[in-house]
């Protein structure tokens, strides 16, 4: 199974302000507002180590059993 990692860039001044901000975005239902970008991983993978598997591999893995 793939890990998928959600990017979101919020603007603010502080931690703290980020936190509210994403979480009243969540709580509209608007968090793809502040959305940037998928990163798609295996899970025994470590982070910056290779490439990861793009989403056509993944569903062919899964698909196939390998």
């Amino acid at each position: 199974m793939a890990l998928y990692i959600r990017k979101y860039g919020v603007p603010a001044g502080n931690g703290l302000q980020v936190t509210n901000r994403m979480m009243e975005a969540l709580a509209f239902h608007v968090e793809k507002d502040f959305h940037v970008k998928v990163t798609i991983r295996e899970p025994e993978a470590k982070p910056g180590q290779g490439k990861p598997a793009g989403w056509l591999t993944l569903i062919m893995r899964q698909l196939t059993g390998k």
